[in-house]
């Protein structure tokens, strides 16, 4: 259970990096070129995984997917908290319950 509260964690650090990537390029998107732009531009965006940083509509996809990341990252984290919460009421009940 607790590398399920550790692999979701790292899961949402990932995803706090990838949503800083696309905050900064919507901060800089009036800074480059439109994606139109059928030549090689040195300043044109730069690419995460599949997706062009300099395309909003991508940029409004990538938020939602990090969104949803976070999401069911941390229900996987609540699921495990309350699995240890029942385990450990198993092992030592409380003083009412007996």
């Amino acid at each position: 259970m607790f590398n399920a509260i550790t692999t979701a964690s790292n899961a949402m650090a990932a995803q706090s990096q990838r949503l800083e990537a696309v905050a900064q390029a919507i901060a800089q998107m009036g800074a480059t070129k439109p994606a139109s732009s059928t030549q090689a531009d040195p300043g044109a965006p730069v690419r995460i995984g599949a997706l062009p940083i300099g395309d909003p509509i991508e940029n409004v996809v990538t938020l939602v997917e990090v969104e949803l990341a976070y999401r069911m990252n941390a229900a996987v984290i609540g699921t495990a908290i309350k699995m240890i919460d029942s385990l450990l009421d198993i092992v030592q009940p409380h003083k009412d319950d007996r």
